[in-house]
């Protein structure tokens, strides 16, 4: 975690590509996502799914869920769709 913090820029690619069903791993992408915006750390989120579609990809817990998509979300969110 400490590491996590002290990078000016952390990008997170393939986010949510598997569904996330350890309650352990929700709690630490909810803390790193959490102490990277109190810290004002600048969080890059890659995913081939829409940002709509995230919260069925952690475990069964809207309320999880919808914590860690509104940290992910924070500030803007660019969907970019390939036809």
């Amino acid at each position: 975690m400490k590491l996590l913090m002290k990078l000016d820029l952390l990008i997170l690619d393939d986010f949510l590509l598997h569904t996330i069903t350890d309650e352990s791993e929700v709690k630490i992408l909810f803390m790193v996502l959490e102490k990277r915006c109190e810290s004002q750390k600048s969080t890059i989120v890659c995913s081939q799914r829409e940002p709509k579609s995230w919260s069925s990809m952690i475990l069964n817990d809207e309320v999880s869920a919808n914590a860690i998509l509104k940290r992910a979300t924070r500030h803007y969110t660019i969907v970019i769709n390939s036809k």
